[in-house]
């Protein structure tokens, strides 16, 4: 391994590429990282490295954490190449144990306000490929959804129009149901004009359109 880096990102991650095509399709130089043995690439050293320089887990026919049973010298046991070592220093101000006893509290519903979340489309969702007519075509127009329940409540039916507020911007779209969502929560889909861009998950009133 002497004089090469180890990388980052697998070779499942060539489709960087892309991430920046709709500014520019030539690839911007990675970051450089001259302290470190890593790189910020999939370029380097294809060897196993080191367990404590371990950047992920991958192995052919397994994915992400099924495979770290070919970097145990059994399963469940002591990786090989010895123990990657101990985390000696946190973020400043946050403590490795805060992620097992700050759980966040259970959703509560609210009177007169829904939590709108994402919702991913197959197509229509990823933001370059709906610059293509034939996958624009298949993508759904703007909507609104909510259980069928917290629409009977509030009187509202399908294909009605609804209006609700996001960061001070007022959207207009139609309503449908969806039963399998949890009451006292709306999906709105994510890359679809005119919601392109808009921060979810967040509260807002859904109110029939005037």
């Amino acid at each position: 391994m002497a004089g090469e880096k180890i990388p980052r990102e697998p070779h499942r991650y060539s489709g960087r590429t892309a991430m920046q095509a709709n500014i520019n399709v030539s690839e911007p130089e990675p970051p450089h990282d001259p302290d470190s043995p890593l790189s910020y690439s999939m370029e380097g050293n294809p060897d196993q490295p080191p367990s404590a320089l371990l950047p992920f887990a991958w192995a052919p026919g397994w994915n992400s954490y099924q495979a770290w049973n070919k970097f145990q010298e059994e399963i469940g046991g002591p990786l090989r190449g010895g123990n990657p070592g101990v985390r000696l220093i946190d973020t400043p101000g946050e403590s490795s144990e805060g992620y097992f006893t700050d759980v966040p509290s259970e959703f509560r519903r609210r009177d007169d306000e829904w939590l709108i979340v994402p919702l991913y489309h197959i197509f229509g969702s990823e933001e370059l490929s709906i610059h293509s007519p034939g996958v624009k075509e298949l993508s759904p127009r703007a909507y609104l959804a909510i259980n069928n329940e917290d629409a009977a409540g509030v009187g509202l039916q399908a294909d009605e129009l609804v209006e609700f507020a996001l960061a001070g911007m007022g959207y207009r779209v139609r309503l449908k149901l969806r039963p399998d969502l949890p009451r006292g929560v709306a999906g709105a889909p994510v890359g679809i004009e005119p919601l392109l861009g808009i921060r979810l998950p967040a509260w807002s009133r859904i109110v029939r359109a005037q």
